[in-house]
């Protein structure tokens, strides 16, 4: 059986990723520990964006409103098939999103963090905030009382597994 180009070893049985095209402008790489590399459009997002609401957060001690619609982060990850090892007990919790913006501000959250039936923490990609609809979506966490892990023109969603050699 011959290994796929993308799957090849590399030094040291290190694995060397295919090569990317370029993103283009409304774009968002789904990338990581998952089955297979894709992209998702702001503007397929934005057809299932769900009801408006308000987000408010403080910012320098001043409170802000912001009207947001768009797509329960789950939702969009609920299609990603994450590359768990069956012999690890609930390996899918041991799982982090990294949110990357154009710019390289990053955010996590966790797998749990976000699961509907754990932690539910409501994260969405908001594709219109404040009326405006938007080139790349906006990761917004509803419930924070800070705008912190707000990440504006969202490029790119990495999904990794943190183990126990990384943690030490």
């Amino acid at each position: 059986m011959e290994t796929p180009p993308s799957q090849a070893p590399g030094i040291h049985g290190v694995e060397i990723p295919a090569p990317r095209l370029p993103l283009r402008p409304g774009e968002v790489l789904i990338t990581g520990d998952i089955a297979q590399d894709g992209t998702i459009l702001t503007a397929d997002l934005h057809a299932q964006a769900e009801e408006v609401i308000d987000v408010h957060y403080v910012t320098r001690h001043v409170h802000e409103v912001h009207q947001v619609q768009g797509v329960p982060l789950h939702r969009v990850l609920a299609e990603v098939s994450l590359r768990t090892d069956d012999h690890r007990k609930k390996d899918h919790l041991s799982f982090v999103v990294l949110a990357r913006s154009e710019d390289g501000y990053r955010v996590v959250l966790s797998w749990a963090e976000i699961a509907p039936d754990l932690g539910a923490c409501a994260a969405l990609l908001a594709t219109r905030y404040n009326g405006q609809i938007l080139t790349r979506p906006t990761l917004v966490v509803p419930h924070d009382r800070h705008a912190n892990r707000y990440v504006r023109n969202i490029r790119c969603l990495q999904l990794s597994r943190v183990d126990s050699a990384s943690a030490t």
